[in-house]
């Protein structure tokens, strides 16, 4: 069975309406014909008559496929808008799972910084209370000889609030220690070497 839309019975409907409104006019001119005694005008004008009446039945049979089409063109609608909906549900319930897989990575590495943060806090004091007790002058101004933990934390807000995007990854917190300690490191890696 072909489906026929309803901007198509429209259509019918319109074409419908034209034909009744040109035989109407015509009934009219007949009738008066028929009145003033004009041969056959008054069988014609009974013709004319019957042919509107069924095309009043044919209209009714319209209407009424129009509001079934109009029905079932919405339910098609909103079926279409649900598997939509559907979709973008399922899609968000799919970046949900990732989400929540993410969160927990996150999780394990906040428990190992959290592990981790006082003991560079620790071991960065041991390096100064030994070097002071070794005697040896340190420099002021070298970053990350205190404070290593700090800058671990602060790189991990950057990085979460956008601004790392801005002034680029910078270095590494493993960087600035080596940089910091690197009179300290150096020797060792002189003594593995020999």
């Amino acid at each position: 069975m072909t489906i026929i839309t309803s901007s198509q019975i429209l259509e019918k409907i319109g074409a419908l309406d034209i034909l009744v409104a040109d035989l109407d006019a015509e009934f009219g001119k007949v009738s008066t014909d028929a009145v003033a005694g004009a041969p056959e005008a008054g069988k014609k004008a009974a013709e004319i008559n019957q042919r509107i009446e069924r095309l009043a039945v044919d209209r009714l049979i319209l209407n009424r496929a129009l509001a079934r089409a109009q029905r079932a063109e919405a339910a098609a609608r909103e079926a279409k808008a649900e598997a939509e909906r559907r979709k973008h549900f399922d899609a968000a319930k799919g970046h949900a799972k990732r989400l929540l897989a993410a969160t927990k990575r996150i999780d394990a590495a906040v428990a190992l910084i959290t592990a981790s943060l006082p003991e560079i806090a620790a071991e960065e004091l041991l390096i100064r209370q030994n070097l002071g007790r070794a005697q040896v002058n340190l420099s002021v101004g070298p970053m990350g000889q205190m404070g290593l933990a700090v800058m671990a934390i602060d790189k991990l807000i950057r990085l979460a609030d956008g601004r790392a995007r801005l002034s680029g990854p910078g270095k590494s917190v493993t960087e600035i220690a080596t940089s910091a300690w690197v009179i300290l490191l150096a020797a060792e890696n002189e003594q593995e070497a020999a």
